[in-house]
């Protein structure tokens, strides 16, 4: 069966470029055959290309194609049935296309947002973010206390004042910034740390690592700190309705108090709880049978 892969970037890493590489993977493990279509190409596309020898052409029909942003999607029309996944609520790109058949939002909070914006006139599904759980694993234990942080926002201004609440408190602090220090394999970095900052994506990496997760960040298109804080099995449920955003608890803190009182609820024997969640929703071959299911009802 002939399947197309779309994403509007494929020159940086980020969230929606690392979960098309992993739906790549997901159908070529599936036995699907692939092509692949992006507006910017470079590290992402050449990696799939590498990793999976999918390269980026467009046929004239496909049994099914999977499209990111909707930039793509006027690329696809008249090629074959399109589910467009839509991946927040904010960016342009991520508005739903009228021209795709049906629509997979990534978390309850993007569901709401398309229901407004489309009604119930064609299917829309809740699938989370798949997380490659063979390559995000919990290859390390958990200390019993935070020794390191790694922070996985991009925020300067927000992580010049987690670096000086944590090294006050004894603790190693380092970032990865997508935008100045991507590393591909972000694993290791998260294997050598006991707690993650980060929203999105990097939280489902994270809690599949089996890392207690710190949801806060500082984004330009919502101008201000927002806060969940620590992700725990008894609000993990909640919290990922936003898609571990800050938007669940809309919380903007006083960094210093609220650092504190949010590495209180740090337990390392939670470390296998966190693993065995991601294991069960995010794992990516189970999400990618998702789509398939839904494909079938179009």
């Amino acid at each position: 069966m002939k399947l197309l892969i779309t994403n509007h970037w494929l020159k940086k890493l980020g969230g929606s470029e690392t979960f098309t590489y992993t739906l790549v993977k997901a159908a070529k493990e599936f036995g699907f055959d692939v092509d692949l279509f992006t507006n910017h190409a470079g590290i992402v596309s050449e990696r799939i290309e590498k990793d999976f020898g999918v390269k980026q052409q467009l046929s004239d029909s496909y049994d099914l194609i999977l499209a990111n942003h909707n930039s793509t999607i006027k690329h696809c029309v008249n090629r074959g049935p399109i589910i467009q996944t839509c991946h927040g609520i904010f960016p342009q790109l991520e508005q739903p296309s009228e021209w795709a058949q049906a629509h997979v939002a990534i978390s309850e909070e993007v569901k709401n947002h398309l229901v407004n914006l489309l009604g119930f006139n064609r299917p829309i599904k809740v699938i989370l973010n798949a997380v490659d759980t063979n390559r995000f694993k919990d290859r390390t234990v958990l200390a019993p206390r935070i020794r390191s942080v790694l922070s996985l926002s991009h925020s300067d201004v927000l992580n010049k004042q987690l670096h000086a609440i944590f090294t006050r408190k004894g603790i190693q602090f380092k970032t990865l910034n997508k935008y100045k220090n991507p590393v591909w394999e972000v694993q290791k970095e998260i294997w050598q740390n006991d707690l993650v900052v980060s929203l999105g994506r990097g939280a489902y990496e994270a809690l599949a690592c089996g890392r207690p997760v710190l949801v806060i960040d500082h984004r330009p298109y919502i101008k201000k700190t927002l806060a969940d804080g620590m992700v725990t099995p008894q609000n993990i449920d909640e919290y990922v309705k936003c898609n571990f955003s800050g938007r669940y608890r809309n919380h903007q803190p006083a960094l210093p108090q609220f650092i504190t009182r949010e590495l209180e609820l740090y337990n390392d024997n939670n470390q296998i709880y966190y693993r065995q969640w991601a294991v069960e929703n995010v794992n990516y071959i189970t999400n990618f049978q998702k789509y398939i299911d839904l494909w079938k009802t179009l």
